[in-house]
C-alpha cells in the first residue's frame, strides 16, 4: 500500500466515511493512484513510453481489485459498527417513554429517528477521532428527549424561541429521570444547540454531536419528498 508515496487521499480523510478506523482509507490509495497513473498515460506523451501499454492495463486491473477489497471491508466495518452502536444505546432506544418519541413529528419524520441518526454520526465521529464515543452516542440519542409537539408549544410561545433554548434543559431532566447520565452526557445534551444557547460546549463530544445534530437536519430536509 505504500509503493505510491503520492497521497491523492489525504490522512485528513475522515475516518469514519470510511468505516470507522484510521486505517481504512490508506486501503482507497492504491486503486485510485493506479487508476490515475493509468488514466494519466493516456493523454502524457512522456509516460507513454515510462508506462507501456500492457502496464497500464495491468495497473487499471489491479486498481478495480483494490477497490473491490477496500470496498468489502468498508462494508464489514460499517455493519460491526452499527451493531456496536446498538448495543451501546438499545437500554435507550427500547424504553418505553423513549418510545414516546415517535408520536411526535420533528423535521421531516418523528423526533425517534432524528435522534438516532445523530447518535450513530456522534458515535462514528468520535470513535475515528479516538473520544469518548459511548458518551457521543448516549448524549446524542438523548439530546432532543422532549414528549410534546415542539410546533404547537412555538405557535403558542409570543416570542417563538423558548423552545429552542428551553428544551435541552427539559431533554436533560428527562433523561435523568429514566437513566443514567453521567457529566460528559449531560453536557452534550444542553449544549447541542449552540450557539443558540450561547454557552460554550465544555467536551469535544458536546462539539461533535452539536454539529452531528445540525449535518442530520440538513440531511432530513434535502431528502424530504
Amino acid at each position: 500500500m505504500y509503493i505510491w508515496r503520492i497521497i491523492l487521499i489525504p490522512n485528513a480523510l475522515p475516518a469514519f466515511l470510511a468505516g470507522g478506523t484510521t486505517y481504512l482509507p490508506r486501503l482507497f490509495r492504491l486503486p485510485v493512484g493506479l487508476f490515475t497513473t493509468f488514466s494519466t498515460a493516456q493523454f502524457v506523451s512522456p509516460l507513454q513510453s515510462m508506462v507501456p501499454f500492457p502496464l497500464q492495463h495491468a495497473f487499471l486491473f489491479i486498481s478495480l481489485v483494490s477497490l473491490l477489497l477496500a470496498y468489502t471491508i468498508h462494508r464489514a466495518n460499517t455493519f460491526k459498527q452499527r451493531s456496536e452502536h446498538i448495543l451501546l444505546v438499545e437500554d435507550i432506544l427500547d424504553h418505553q417513554q423513549f418510545l414516546r418519541l415517535k408520536e411526535f413529528q420533528h423535521h421531516t419524520n418523528h423526533i425517534y429517528d432524528h435522534a438516532t441518526r445523530v447518535s450513530y454520526l456522534s458515535y462514528r465521529i468520535s470513535k475515528s477521532l479516538g473520544l469518548d464515543y459511548v458518551s457521543a452516542a448516549r448524549g446524542g440519542l438523548l439530546h432532543d428527549f422532549f414528549l410534546y409537539d415542539w410546533r404547537q408549544r412555538k405557535a403558542a410561545d409570543a416570542k417563538r424561541s423558548s423552545h429552542g433554548k428551553d428544551h435541552p434543559h427539559i431533554a436533560l431532566e428527562n433523561a435523568k429521570t429514566y437513566f443514567s447520565v453521567n457529566a460528559r452526557e449531560e453536557d452534550i445534551i444542553v449544549k447541542h444547540m449552540f450557539p443558540k444557547t450561547h454557552e460554550l460546549p465544555r467536551y469535544p463530544e458536546s462539539i461533535v454531536v452539536s454539529i452531528s445534530d445540525k449535518l442530520s437536519a440538513i440531511y432530513e430536509y434535502i431528502r424530504r419528498p
